[in-house]
């Protein structure tokens, strides 16, 4: 029996492989052998075509149109929508606790920047010393006239006219000389601030400041008028009354003296008021604004990484 099983395994191994096999056949088999060869070495490549194949299916197959069947298409879209929306969520909570934490601070961080009222307190000191000196040689000039009137007589009428026109025209080129300078010495201090981001501050400043001064103005030149009006009435009249005269300047006098104090208190509460305003925009000095910049940019920069990891 043993013979038999070894004479048939024999038989059917040289019938599958016949020993007397030609050239042709065995170099077909050697063929087919390395092809099954090359076949499990190429292997990677072959996985790398079928992966760029499978890109470029789905690239072709419009896996992000909402009308796509594709089941993997509708896989895809769902996760890059929950994707795209938690990322959206994070930076949007981000940008809220920037602004929560920048909210006491102005668009422009301030370091120590000076007062406004500290700046511009000697222009204002001066101004109001030039507009006293200034009422007061004016109302000199027409004290010393009047007094010329009472003791030398109708004669000299005309001239104290004269005089009363002179000596309000120098008062007025004073007067102007005295804001002139006001406003030369406050811009040249503006100008020296070179904070760009008290840009508008200091055109509200310098807008109200000329404000204030042209109405000034034009009052003082009102009762100016008003007075040269009741001078020149009384001296053109037949018999000037000297007394009443003098009571007329003393007014005026006792009215400017009030007006500039009154005008100076105007300047300075409006600088105060514009100071008041720019001191609710500025940040506690005790938060250091540079640390949250550092902080946020930390922030950014994991959150850009993270959209770059879920891209990739």
């Amino acid at each position: 029996m043993l013979l038999y099983v070894i004479f048939a395994v024999t038989l059917g191994t040289t019938t599958a492989f016949p020993v007397n096999q030609d050239a042709a056949s065995r170099e077909g088999f050697w063929s087919i052998h390395d092809e099954s060869t090359n076949l499990a070495i190429d292997k990677k490549d072959t996985t790398k075509n079928s992966d760029g194949m499978w890109k470029s299916h789905v690239v072709s197959s419009d896996l992000y149109s909402p009308d796509s069947l594709n089941p993997m298409a509708a896989e895809l879209r769902y996760k890059l929508s929950q994707e795209s929306d938690r990322l959206r969520a994070r930076l949007r909570q981000e940008l809220l606790d920037l602004r929560e934490r920048l909210s006491p601070y102005p668009s422009h961080p301030q370091g120590t920047v000076p007062n406004v009222q500290e700046l511009l307190s000697p222009f204002t000191k001066g101004l109001q010393m030039a507009l006293e000196s200034n009422t007061h040689q004016l109302c000199s000039h027409l004290r010393m006239t009047i007094q010329g009137v009472q003791a030398d007589g109708p004669l000299l009428y005309q001239e104290a006219i004269e005089k009363i026109r002179q000596a309000m025209d120098e008062s007025h080129k004073r007067r102007t000389a005295g804001f002139e300078d006001f406003k030369t010495k406050a811009f040249e201090a503006v100008e020296e601030d070179k904070d760009s981001s008290r840009k508008d501050l200091w055109e509200e400043v310098t807008a109200s400041l000329g404000q204030e001064i042209l109405s000034y103005s034009l009052e003082v030149q009102g009762k100016i008028a008003a007075l040269k009006v009741s001078l020149t009435t009384l001296l053109t009249s037949s018999e000037p009354l000297g007394a009443e005269m003098v009571s007329k300047v003393d007014q005026f006098c006792d009215g400017s003296s009030r007006q500039n104090h009154k005008f100076i208190a105007n300047l300075v509460q409006q600088i105060s008021m514009i100071e008041e305003k720019q001191n609710k925009g500025e940040p506690p000095s005790h938060v250091n604004i540079d640390s949250i910049q550092e902080d946020f940019s930390t922030r950014l920069n994991a959150l850009l990484q993270d959209i770059v990891h879920t891209i990739n």
